[in-house]
């Protein structure tokens, strides 16, 4: 839940602020990464962390951030490759 919305929350916020250049993609082809697509992998990292302390907070911290990085990972490329 947290990999998609994360991603859904953070255009929100851009789109309510009007962050235009947030929208720009970097003139790589191979890889045109964006300011916002950088934010999306960020926030959803932060909002995996959060869901996922909260719901086993037994779970180990490294096994904690690991998922959470992959949720951020996971955002990040849907978002440069496919939004």
């Amino acid at each position: 839940m947290a990999t998609f919305a994360g991603p859904v929350g953070w255009n929100a916020i851009l789109r309510v602020t009007h962050a235009r250049e947030f929208f720009t993609d970097a003139p790589i082809v191979v890889f045109p990464a964006s300011w916002q697509d950088a934010g999306s992998g960020v926030f959803t990292f932060a909002l995996a962390t959060l869901a996922l302390t909260l719901a086993r907070p037994d779970t180990k911290s490294n096994r904690t951030v690991l998922l959470a990085a992959i949720c951020g990972i996971v955002a990040f490329l849907v978002d440069v490759y496919l939004y």
